[in-house]
């Protein structure tokens, strides 16, 4: 799949990374009885109560050192003089804010069904959120974007969702000639060891993924290629390494591993499928970090991106 891929040798200099968190944003939501809901079959709803926050911080700084940027999408030159941009599903806004920073003459839009941007203080005065299910529709008129951003949202929709809801709306809203760019991966796992293939395979299970029935990337580039009637949507991909990376001339290594699963124990303990005290936890988690280490466990990210003929 793609067009460009590069090994963990070539691209991380100094980080590691873990596949599973890509889903933190999709976890299950209890009602006032503590029952489990679906909010519907093709989504699973974020616990407010548990405060994911920092790790998304820290996997959205994980992805731009990756990628070497925040985008793919061609669009720098507009950026610096001025777009509108949109990020749908946009979790606390990390992307966003980010891009607030480096490129101010822009005007940002985050939509996201469960608001969680909400949480956050001193949002840039050219950035907006707005709390919105997409499956409703985009609420802007046709042809009001330059740039519009997605990511790790693939299994949040399914595959009738995305063709008849999502991808006409994502077209609609964005101008002649304008960019859209979905980051995402898929669930393969390479190198995994027996420790950390068990907590990811209940990872997956508390928040509802089924490998087997994952959104294809493929049949999504099909969708979005039926909207190019001169244009062509094209998937570039990177390696993403669990695994501790020595950044060049230092003897330093850098590992964000140990702090996501710290940082999701509260989240997993809380799972009726996945009873563990803080002792075991602990003493798994030193069991995976050395297992990924030893086997150099890693998995893909990709990066589907497409133009609005003119």
């Amino acid at each position: 799949m793609g067009n460009h891929l590069e090994k963990p040798e070539e691209i991380l200099k100094g980080i590691e990374a873990s596949h599973f968190v890509k889903k933190l944003r999709k976890a299950i939501i209890k009602d006032n009885h503590g029952v489990c809901q679906r909010e519907s079959q093709s989504r699973v709803i974020l616990d407010n109560r548990i405060r994911l926050k920092p790790v998304e911080e820290l996997m959205h700084s994980y992805y731009r050192f990756i990628w070497n940027s925040n985008f793919s999408s061609p669009v720098e030159q507009k950026l610096q003089s001025g777009a509108n941009v949109l990020d749908l599903e946009c979790g606390f806004g990390q992307w966003l804010i980010d891009l607030c920073n480096e490129y101010q003459a822009c005007d940002y839009v985050g939509i996201d069904y469960e608001g969680n941007f909400q949480s956050q203080n001193n949002v840039p005065k050219n950035l907006k959120f707005r709390k919105h299910n997409i499956l409703n529709g985009i609420p802007y008129e046709d042809n009001t974007f330059d740039f519009i951003h997605m990511q790790i949202m693939m299994n949040s929709f399914t595959d009738a969702e995305w063709k008849t809801l999502i991808v006409p709306e994502i077209f609609r809203v964005c101008k002649p000639g304008g960019w859209i760019e979905i980051m995402d991966s898929d669930y393969e796992v390479f190198n995994i060891g027996p420790k950390t293939g068990f907590y990811y395979q209940m990872f997956l299970s508390v928040i509802d993924i089924n490998q087997n029935r994952s959104s294809n990337l493929n049949q999504l580039q099909d969708i979005m290629n039926g909207y190019q009637e001169l244009g062509f949507t094209i998937i570039k991909e990177k390696i993403s390494a669990w695994y501790p990376i020595h950044p060049q001339n230092s003897d330093e290594t850098f590992e964000i591993v140990p702090e996501i699963l710290n940082s999701l124990y509260p989240f997993m303990s809380n799972s009726s499928e996945f009873k563990i005290n803080r002792a075991d936890y602990t003493k798994l988690s030193q069991q995976i970090i050395k297992e990924i280490a030893d086997n150099k466990s890693y998995s893909k990210t990709y990066r589907m991106i497409t133009q609005k003929h003119l």
